[in-house]
């Protein structure tokens, strides 16, 4: 049985959400979504995570209070990308301080987002 890395797509837009998944599960990844903060938690908690996509404006809990949750289950070896419209230069750098391995802003380009995936998990093309 193959082993697909399993990708955590936290996005409360369903059409950005579905988009998405769709690329990863079309290049070998298994997409959960979770559409607000306490369901990424859950799905963190509940799943044998690879990756985690997040955006930060969540409702519920956003993004940087689930980014904190992540860190404080010590598993800070678990790649955080976010993926946010909040392009101000103090969220670049918070993002920074709490980990993230990189930050794309939106709109952007399924197919780049995949390739920054396979980049950071060393997957060959």
């Amino acid at each position: 049985m193959i082993n697909h890395p399993v990708i955590l797509v936290i996005e409360d837009d369903e059409s950005i959400a579905n988009l998405i998944k769709i690329n990863l599960d079309l290049t070998g990844f298994k997409a959960v979504l979770a559409h607000d903060g306490e369901a990424a938690i859950q799905m963190f908690d509940c799943n044998p995570v690879s990756l985690v996509l997040l955006d930060l404006m969540l409702p519920g809990k956003d993004g940087w209070e689930v980014l904190e949750h992540i860190n404080a289950k010590g598993l800070g070896k678990i790649p955080v990308i976010v993926t946010s419209a909040k392009t101000q230069r103090s969220d670049f750098a918070k993002g920074a301080e709490m980990g993230v391995v990189d930050y794309v802003t939106k709109p952007f380009d399924p197919y780049d987002l995949v390739q920054r995936i396979k980049e950071i998990l060393l997957i060959p093309n």
